[in-house]
């Protein structure tokens, strides 16, 4: 492959995993302030007034659509991870996070098919959502260095 083509695929995997990094930030507080003060039954949003509510309701769609582009951005990291010449942790920490955003995505569905009742799909959506910050966080850590393991017979 072509250096070019490395250069690219290297900024290109470094810049897409720092922006699903913080786009996921910003998505799990507009899914805490959703979930508490719209969603919750009895919870602050029913004494909150009629504008707050439909404030919260735009950040209910806000929250859709980041998701939607969170997934076209973990799908995009898996496919520059494998063109990159990457280590073989960056991969397999590519490919836990596509498989977990993929469940968050998947928990979220499922949630709001329920009518905002099933409290296993949103719990899935939450964890999930752990889990693919860590795995997106661990890749940028194995971005930058690969682990000299003991019995590795390679010499650094």
């Amino acid at each position: 492959m072509s250096e070019k083509l490395q250069n690219f695929t290297s900024k290109g995997l470094w810049i897409s995993t720092l922006v699903i990094i913080a786009l996921m930030i910003v998505q799990s507080f507009s899914g805490n302030w959703v979930t508490i003060f719209l969603i919750w039954p009895g919870g602050p949003g029913d004494q909150l007034g009629q504008a707050f509510t439909q404030a919260m309701a735009g950040l209910s769609a806000y929250h859709a659509k980041m998701g939607f582009a969170i997934g076209v951005i973990s799908i995009l990291i898996l496919v520059l991870a494998f063109v990159h010449k990457s280590s073989v942790y960056v991969r397999i920490f590519a490919v836990l996070g596509f498989i977990i955003t993929a469940s968050a995505a998947m928990g979220g569905i499922l949630y709001v098919n329920s009518g905002y009742q099933d409290r296993w799909s949103l719990g899935q959506m939450m964890d999930s959502f752990v889990g693919a910050y860590g795995a997106y966080f661990l890749q940028l850590f194995f971005m930058n260095r690969t682990p000299r393991f003991p019995w590795s017979k390679s010499s650094p």
